[in-house]
């Protein structure tokens, strides 16, 4: 579904991906390790066109989506859920999911909502509440309901587990898992790496821009390299 070529971004004279290659199957979950500035939401970033590459190839669906806008790549259906959940604390919870479906303006969108509200109970219960009075992890819930809103095709999930207490963290990591089984691929940034690697296909592991290690989750949960650097040896 997904090819990234090559990817280098520069932030000056700083350069933060140093031409990395990932590719992402169809159905599948995708993680990306790394310590913090490792490149990860550079990354990320890239692929949905909120930061300029300096060279490499992102191919979305056999289309070369390199030099798209945001825009475009938005209603080819790459919707990225950012890190920090930015949730629009003014509005309620209903309000904020209607604007994850902003790109489908004039379309029906009673059968997305019903489908959030059945993903996330506690959002239906809490529809008409202000956002900005949602716990963490019911603002969490809100980030991705919306981002679900968008009917994406690959879900670019950016820390979703920050900040959030254990409990949380194990729902939110099962429905991951249960969007994926509904047909959306997922490429997921991730610093609690055991989580990630838990419900992943394939994980890659940055280290200062550059991938280090990559492979299948259960290969890389016996590599020593990956266990000392992620997994507390």
């Amino acid at each position: 579904m997904l090819q990234v070529k090559g990817l280098r971004v520069n932030y000056g004279a700083v350069e933060a991906v140093k031409g990395i290659d990932i590719q992402i199957k169809k159905n599948n979950i995708v993680s990306i390790l790394g310590a913090n500035g490792a490149g990860k939401t550079s990354t990320l970033h890239a692929i949905s066109g909120l930061v300029k590459k300096t060279s490499g190839k992102i191919i979305f669906d056999g289309q070369d989506i390199t030099d798209s806008s945001v825009e475009e790549i938005v209603r080819l259906g790459i919707i990225q859920c950012p890190e920090g959940r930015r949730v629009f604390p003014k509005f309620t919870v209903e309000e904020n999911l209607r604007i994850g479906a902003y790109s489908r303006k004039g379309q029906n969108i009673k059968k997305e909502l019903q489908t959030v509200y059945e993903l996330f109970p506690r959002l239906f219960e809490r529809k008409k509440q202000i956002a900005g009075t949602l716990s963490g992890g019911e603002q969490q819930m809100l980030a991705i309901g919306r981002g679900l809103m968008a009917t994406p095709k690959l879900f670019i999930l950016d820390e979703p587990s920050l900040g959030l207490a254990p409990k949380i963290v194990e729902e939110i990591f099962e429905t991951i898992k249960t969007i994926r089984d509904e047909g959306v691929t997922i490429l997921l940034v991730e610093q609690n790496a055991m989580c990630a690697m838990n419900i992943s296909d394939y994980v890659y592991a940055l280290e200062v821009g550059k991938v280090a290690v990559q492979g299948t989750a259960s290969e890389l949960l016996q590599n020593e390299q990956v266990k000392n650097a992620y997994l507390g040896g």
